[in-house]
């Protein structure tokens, strides 16, 4: 039976981390650090790759999250290559550069944006380490390519276990304004876009693909990032098994946490 949370972020000063540390009142445990488990403890991996120095001494139910897990959703190529082989709807991907530039000599969207998304960081969040590449001159070299898959929204669907926890919706801030060198088709913060809660409609098959994604990459809970197109589908991004959060969300994922001691309670 467990009776503590205790949240293990993958660093000790990720605010998200810290925030869910504070709403539950528990500590934070560090994977080199002098922590010791008691079998009580419910221990939340958010984020860490990492083996612990104390992992032995650990239950298999003990961690939501194991660690070999999200190392496979924090590297996009393998994310990208599991959901693709379970049947997950992800956009089409590549490390060979010779096949991303092929993708730009033949066009599949019409008169979209015919585009290829060079990420040089397999590892990165919020739009670091992508070029967008729309001829090929301009491609770079990567370890992963994305094709550039046309939306007209884009999801975060939070998920824990088969249900839907929270689910956000990218927008522009009202009133930007686009400087120089901005580049509208990646919709990160310093873009202009920013996730919204409210007035949010929800596509049943965005959510459903949602909870499948987490399921197949063996995972307890995780933050989808999914495009939708009423023509063109759907496309998968990555699973953030560290999302940031506040307000409702981090409502949300404490409750939840709570909940899954009361569920170990009644094993």
């Amino acid at each position: 039976m467990f009776t503590r949370p205790v949240i293990w972020p993958y660093k000790l000063f990720s605010e998200s981390g810290e925030a869910l540390a504070v709403a539950l009142g528990t500590k934070r445990v560090k994977s080199l650090g002098t922590y010791r488990p008691r079998r009580s403890d419910l221990i939340v991996n958010w984020g860490s790759t990492d083996i612990p120095r104390w992992w032995n001494v650990l239950s298999s139910r003990q961690v939501l999250n194991s660690p070999q897990y999200v190392r496979n959703a924090s590297n996009k190529l393998a994310t990208l290559d599991i959901l693709q082989r379970a049947g997950s709807p992800v956009v089409a991907f590549t490390n060979n550069i010779e096949e991303a530039r092929a993708w730009l000599g033949a066009p599949i969207y019409g008169r979209k944006l015919n585009a290829v998304v060079c990420r040089t960081l397999t590892k990165a969040n919020s739009g670091r380490g992508i070029v967008l590449a729309s001829s090929p001159e301009e491609l770079v070299p990567a370890p992963l390519y994305t094709r550039y898959k046309p939306k007209t929204r884009e999801y975060r669907v939070h998920v824990w276990r088969d249900t839907t926890l929270d689910a956000q919706e990218k927008r522009k801030i009202n009133g930007f304004s686009e400087s120089t060198g901005t580049n509208t088709y990646i919709r990160n913060h310093p873009n202009g876009w920013v996730f919204c809660r409210d007035d949010l409609d929800l596509p049943e098959d965005v959510e459903v693909a949602s909870i499948e994604a987490v399921a197949r990459l063996n995972l307890h809970f995780g933050a989808v990032d999914i495009g939708y197109h009423p023509e063109f589908g759907l496309g998968i991004y990555e699973i953030n098994t560290a999302p940031g959060m506040e307000g409702q969300p981090l409502i949300n994922y404490s409750n939840k946490i709570r909940g899954e001691l009361y569920r170990h309670a009644n094993w």
